[in-house]
């Protein structure tokens, strides 16, 4: 018995040593690298009151719910440390320029640190926008435009930004006392050693050389004297804030819409790969049924039908125009 447990326990010590040796081997193999962490950067849709939409995970995508006439925006998200950039498309067109997606040329909204971007709709320019409303696939902004086969996706790419250099260290001269140097030694004349004009010389002389060496000078500050000029060397500040189905929905060019943006610089880590690129598909619930989605907490939402709001005082006091 005792023999047996003796064994067992060395098994299990070359066992346990063999394993650490293995672990500090892929530590020292320069070629070792472990797999990185995906980025954490996201993306939502939400209603014109800021709560989300419904989304369903099915066969590894995300599929959004949504119902005709519905107004939403997107809601880009950046939790690290460095400014972003975020190309957004819908139906495969960006939203900034209206062209087919293509992260490589075009621009997108720079995310602050921390931060995150509504985007509320397709750019007419740099105060308004065209609100994103759900419809049908062939009154679809993309539809209109040509490209019918990229309905009913909504994509997000990612582009963190190349590292500034450190601002210049300006290093300013520090001022030194020095002390002043003694004034010439002259001897006590009281005149009677010689002729009378020698001490009136002396006498003379004396404040000239106070006023020439025996007070200290005190430099100007080196800021002082460029006319203030000491943040010219600080870091530049930035500004926050810049496919799918074509069963039963798509994105509509809307009503114009306030949502002002400005240009700022910025440069991308890697100018052709982003770093992550997140996709969201949507249709209705009839199109996501279809697909073996169970949607039936929001079957309301297909049977529910549409009628004017009621209003309590019909009657207007004013003339209303004629028909």
């Amino acid at each position: 018995m005792v023999r047996t447990l003796r064994y067992l326990f060395a098994v299990l010590l070359v066992g346990t040593l063999f394993l650490i040796c293995c672990t500090r081997a892929e530590a020292r193999d320069p070629l070792f690298r472990p797999a990185p962490a995906p980025p954490p950067y996201s993306f939502s849709i939400e209603d014109e009151q800021g709560q989300g939409l419904p989304t369903f995970r099915h066969e590894g995508r995300t599929f959004l719910l949504g119902e005709p006439g519905l107004r939403y925006n997107i809601r880009v998200r950046n939790p690290t440390g460095q400014r972003v950039e975020a190309v957004v498309t819908v139906d495969g067109r960006d939203v900034v320029s209206g062209r087919e997606g293509d992260y490589v040329n075009e621009r997108g909204y720079v995310i602050p640190p921390y931060g995150s971007v509504l985007i509320e709709g397709f750019r007419q320019n740099f105060e308004e926008v065209a609100a994103f409303r759900f419809t049908s696939p062939e009154d679809s902004y993309s539809a209109r435009k040509g490209t019918p086969q990229n309905v009913g996706v909504i994509g997000v790419a990612f582009f963190p930004e190349r590292p500034r250099p450190p601002a210049p260290i300006v290093r300013r001269p520090v001022p030194v006392y020095r002390r002043p140097m003694p004034a010439p030694y002259q001897p006590y004349d009281d005149g009677a050693s010689g002729p009378r004009g020698g001490a009136d010389r002396a006498t003379e002389n004396a404040p000239e050389r106070r006023k020439s060496g025996a007070a200290p000078s005190i430099p100007l500050r080196p800021d002082t004297a460029r006319g203030g000029s000491a943040d010219a060397h600080s870091a530049d500040r930035y500004e926050g804030g810049s496919v799918g189905s074509v069963d039963n929905l798509g994105t509509q060019y809307g009503e114009t819409h306030q949502s002002s943006v400005s240009e700022v610089s910025f440069q991308r880590a890697l100018p052709t790969h982003p770093s992550l690129v997140l996709s969201l598909r949507y249709d209705d619930v009839d199109g996501l049924s279809a697909r073996g989605i169970d949607v039936s907490a929001f079957q309301w939402r297909a049977s529910a039908p549409r009628y004017p709001e009621p209003e309590a005082f019909p009657q207007s006091r004013f003339a209303q125009p004629p028909p």
